[in-house]
């Protein structure tokens, strides 16, 4: 013998499998709330939309199912499988999204790193060039020959025709100055230069 239970739902699904608006809007009201929890769960999100729009999709999904499920208990498992898949769809998109994020920003800090480190190298650069033009004459030369032209010692005395030694005290003399009129970047750029 039927009860007045199972009579009522075998109707209730009959009309929903005949796309009738009052029988989907009671299955709608009767699950709705319960779902959104579940997705809001799932998601682990403050923000209801996200759930609430997944939902929607769920109820759309069985719009398009209705003919296909027999009993309340198959129209359930059907809502509880689709929000579950659909979070957990959500779930891994925010996380690949996330790693994207994050390796953007990983190479953006390491971008922004190289940058600054340029800036600031070719700034020493501009302070140590506008020194040595500061310098006298001699040392000027010979230090432009050691730090824009990359000469050793023997190389200069050999270009100017003077002695390694005499090369070496007037590069002792520009470092002196130098040690005056630079910042201790462009002061340590000229260390490793020479």
């Amino acid at each position: 013998m039927k009860t007045q239970f199972q009579t009522d739902e075998r109707k209730l699904l009959q009309r929903l499998r005949q796309g009738d608006e009052t029988a989907f809007n009671h299955i709608f009201y009767q699950f709705q709330p319960a779902l959104v929890f579940f997705a809001n769960r799932l998601l682990s999100n403050q923000d209801l939309i996200d759930a609430e729009e997944i939902v929607q999709d769920t109820f759309l999904k069985l719009f398009h199912r209705k003919e296909t499920l027999a009993t309340l208990s198959n129209v359930k498992a059907f809502l509880y499988i689709v929000t579950k898949n659909a979070c957990l769809d959500r779930i891994a998109k925010e996380q690949v999204r996330q790693r994207r994020f994050e390796k953007f920003m990983t190479s953006f800090q390491e971008a922004e790193d190289i940058i600054l480190s340029e800036i600031i190298y070719t700034e020493a650069v501009r302070e140590v060039s506008e020194a040595i033009e500061l310098l006298p004459e001699k040392c000027r030369v010979i230090m432009k020959q050691f730090f824009e032209e990359g000469k050793d010692a023997k190389e200069i005395a050999e270009g100017l025709h003077i002695t390694v030694s005499t090369v070496n005290n007037q590069k002792s003399r520009a470092i002196s100055l130098l040690k005056q009129r630079l910042s201790g970047a462009g002061f340590a750029l000229i260390l490793l230069a020479i």
